[in-house]
Parts: structure tokens; sequence; C-alpha cells
């Protein structure tokens, strides 16, 4: 998940792209000219992450997220509250050109100013829960683009929320049993994002499925409101609802 995310989801206008031939060559090239933009959850935002447990125990904390531009890319800072006013949870991603994401994070009551402040996340740390969620950093860091195996896969489900999508099945070299092995994510032909996606360990079996449930078109532009995970094997979902009355998907 999504990368999920699965998150967090690639979800801005892009040109709607010709057919290929090569399944993997048109999976590479998608996969590239989705990394070469500022993807995941576009801009500043403000949202509730409500997250519901096995059993049925509910839990909201308030999430912030900041977009700082850098020479070589730019950086993704989320802040995670906590739910008995203890330390907030800091998850700065690093989004350099021709780079995969890296992952740093810090517990603290206010804003980590040294880079010292920051432990690194390296190999499978990345696919651990932010704020005690179903979102993985890898999801909010849509790592699973820059997984070296991509290609455009044949599938009987070629809608998804009402709208025509491609399927793009990502894989990771790995023998890990942690984490994700496999993403497949539905990428609208209209406005370029993912609309959809299924995470699938090294078994393969699906353990993540994450959905954009809230999109809408005021005026000409494409609003997000809403990003769901349910974890299959948790039996657990998380929600991200914004609160600015959602967030707008522009080209950045």
């Amino acid at each position: 998940m999504p990368s999920l995310a699965l998150v967090c989801a690639a979800l801005l206008l892009l040109p709607e792209k010709g057919v290929h031939a090569d399944p993997i060559q048109e999976g590479q090239s998608l996969a590239a000219e989705l990394r070469g933009l500022q993807i995941g959850i576009p801009g500043d935002i403000t949202a509730t992450l409500k997250i519901r447990k096995r059993g049925g125990e509910r839990v909201e904390r308030q999430v912030q997220k900041q977009s700082i531009q850098t020479e070589k890319g730019w950086n993704d800072l989320f802040s995670v509250g906590s739910d008995d006013q203890s330390d907030s949870e800091w998850l700065m991603i690093r989004h350099r050109n021709g780079e995969s994401p890296s992952y740093q994070l810090a517990n603290s009551k206010s804003l980590p100013i040294s880079n010292e402040d920051y432990q690194p996340l390296v190999k499978d740390q990345v696919m651990r829960p932010v704020g005690g969620s179903d979102f993985w950093a890898a999801d909010l860091g849509l790592d699973f683009l820059h997984w070296p195996d991509q290609r455009i896969v044949p599938s009987r489900i070629t809608m998804r929320k009402g709208v025509a999508c491609k399927v793009l099945e990502s894989a990771r070299p790995t023998q890990s049993e942690k984490g994700y092995y496999k993403v497949r994510s539905w990428i609208s032909s209209e406005y370029g994002g993912v609309v959809y996606a299924e995470a699938f360990d090294i078994s393969n079996d699906k353990i993540k499925i994450f959905e954009v449930n809230d999109v809408e078109k005021i005026d000409g532009q494409w609003y997000l409101k809403e990003l769901r995970i349910r974890n299959l094997r948790d039996r657990s979902t998380s929600t991200l609802e914004f609160n600015n009355s959602g967030q707008p998907l522009e080209n950045p």
C-alpha cells in the first residue's frame, strides 16, 4: 500500500497515456512518470485519522502534513497527535529526484528541529504503522512505485469508483515475510491517480486494501476528501478524513 495508502495515493492530474503493446514497458513508463511528480496526498493538509481496531475499539488522532520544496525534490512532514496528550509522532519522507524515498521518525511534543532528533527507517522498518494506524510509512511514501518490477496487468475489473482504470502491478525483490511483496493498483484514466489498491504478502495472500472513498469534482477541479485502508490480517480499518473541505488534486 500502499502503498499505499497507500497511501498514500498518487492523486494528481496526468495526461492520458497511449496504449503500449509491452505490459512491462508500459508499466515502467507509468511508474516513472508518477515518480517524477509530487505525488501522494497533495499539498499541506489537516485531517482526522479515525482508527477502528479489531473488537470495535475506536481511536481518533489529528494529522497535519507539510510539503517542503527542496533543490533536488521535496520533503513531506507528517505529524500525528496522540490520544493521551503524550508525544506526537513525526514522520519525515524525503523525495529526491531519481531516488527511492528515505524515511525518518521522531517522537516529540513539538516540531523536531535537528536532523539528529530523527531516527532513519531502513528496509522493512518502513513497513510500520504510523500513529498506531493501518497506514504504514511505506504507504504514505508510495514506496511501491520505486520497486524494480512494474507492469500493466489484465484484470476482469477495469472500473473502480465509477471510473475506467489501468491496473499497475508492482513487486519488490525480497524474501522477507514482513510487509508487502506485491501491490496491485488501479490508476484512473481520467485524473491519473490511484483510486484503489491491493497489497499482498510474500505468500500472495491479500493483506490490505487501499481506497479513495470520496472524490468530488467541483467547477472542473477534483477534490480528495477521504482515504481508507482496510487491514485484512488485523481486521482493522483506518480512515483519513480531510478537515479542509477536501484536498484539491493539482499538478505540482
